[in-house]
């Protein structure tokens, strides 16, 4: 997303920068991205075992000084937080003694962080806080990502807030190679994580028990080895395919030569990318009806929506849209219409009056609008 904004705000005549967290450590200090500079710092914070403490408080001010400088060089306008983390507090520490405004990006990191950040941290419930009250606007991706947050805050955000939905890019299955299978597959695709909700999926095609269609698993994470394990369990040798990490390219084949993409989630989503990606292919949905899905995947309509969690009701929606050709085409041509204005240029739009509506609230005149300078900041973490 971070990515997609910024070659979209270069269109329209406005740079960026990407901050985010070196991990892991052999990763280069900073590179040129497909043109984008991305800088890696450590972000250490005052929190977690002794030696992390010990190395932050023997590093921070010097990292916080790299940051400064970074900053400094680009003349940055806006600091804009991408899911708040670690990189948030020292964002805000920047947007403080810069006198930069500060606009804050929520992406269900409450409820979606694989390693329940905010669950376990006290240090990241208050650090949050920290970065709400200094925030000059706060976006999020899906009205109940902003919801939760609100809820989090524990007092109105007021006229701060606002939701900017993620966006897609038509061009990348225009221009994407087809998957090529041996047999007709369903896909899923995400991190493999607990909250992704691919157990519930596997024992969904369990018992499905078609010899007719794959079920094809695109990416990585730590619950791979245990998902890999289920399938053999359940006898699904032969059936399910695990491909691993796949790059852009290979994710818009993959969704171009679907039958339908399934969005198995037990955890509330805030809005997920692959869901616009998957209606600007022009193929159906089955979806858990979790977080900010139901804003985008209109049950009947473009999709098809179930319990979160309901194996049966799962595998019920998945046969019945293999079962329809017709139906799979009648939501699939729904979900183009649903997505064609969420480009990520009219996205980037959408941002750019919220840095204005920043920038006011601080007394600038205007957000610059040279390619070479006033560079507004997206800072990421890696985590979520």
């Amino acid at each position: 997303m971070v990515r997609q904004v910024a070659h979209a705000y270069r269109r329209r005549g406005v740079g960026a920068i990407v901050v985010t967290n070196r991990w892991p450590r052999d990763l280069p200090e900073f590179e040129e991205y497909q043109s984008i500079p991305t800088y890696r710092i450590p972000m250490r914070v005052p929190t977690g075992a002794m030696k992390a403490r010990l190395n932050y408080f023997l590093t921070h001010r010097s990292i916080y000084r790299g940051l400064l400088r970074i900053l400094r060089r680009h003349e940055c306008d806006v600091i804009h937080v991408h899911c708040v983390s670690d990189n948030g507090y020292y964002a805000r520490r920047a947007a403080r003694d810069l006198k930069l405004p500060l606009v804050v990006t929520a992406h269900g990191e409450l409820t979606m962080d694989a390693t329940k950040l905010y669950e376990r941290s006290e240090f990241a419930r208050t650090n949050l806080r920290a970065v709400l009250d200094a925030a000059d606007e706060i976006t999020a991706c899906a009205g109940k990502a902003l919801a939760d947050v609100q809820t989090f805050y524990g007092r109105p955000l007021g006229t701060r807030a606002r939701v900017v939905y993620n966006g897609t890019n038509p061009a990348d299955f225009t221009s994407a190679a087809a998957y090529q299978n041996a047999r007709p597959y369903v896909l899923a695709m995400g991190r493999m994580v607990p909250q992704k909700g691919f157990d519930v999926l596997l024992k969904a095609w369990a018992e499905l028990k078609l010899e007719s269609h794959d079920l094809l698993l695109a990416g990585d994470g730590d619950e791979r080895a245990s998902l890999e394990k289920l399938a053999g369990d359940l006898g699904l040798s032969g059936r399910v395919r695990f491909l691993g990490r796949v790059d852009r390219a290979g994710a818009a084949g993959l969704l171009k030569s679907a039958e339908m993409f399934v969005l198995p989630s037990r955890a509330d989503e805030g809005l997920p990318m692959v869901c616009l990606e998957t209606m600007t292919a022009g193929k159906p949905i089955v979806a858990s009806r979790v977080g900010g899905v139901p804003e985008f995947v209109e049950h009947e309509k473009n999709g098809l929506l179930v319990p979160r969690e309901d194996v049966a009701r799962l595998a019920a929606a998945i046969s019945r849209l293999l079962g329809d050709g017709d139906l799979r085409a009648r939501l699939g041509a729904a979900g183009q219409v649903r997505v064609a204005d969420f480009t990520w240029d009219a996205i980037a739009a959408q941002y750019e009056q919220v840095y204005a509506a920043a920038a006011k609230a601080h007394r600038i005149e205007a957000f610059p609008r040279n390619v070479n300078q006033g560079l507004p900041v997206i800072q990421q973490q890696q985590s979520t």
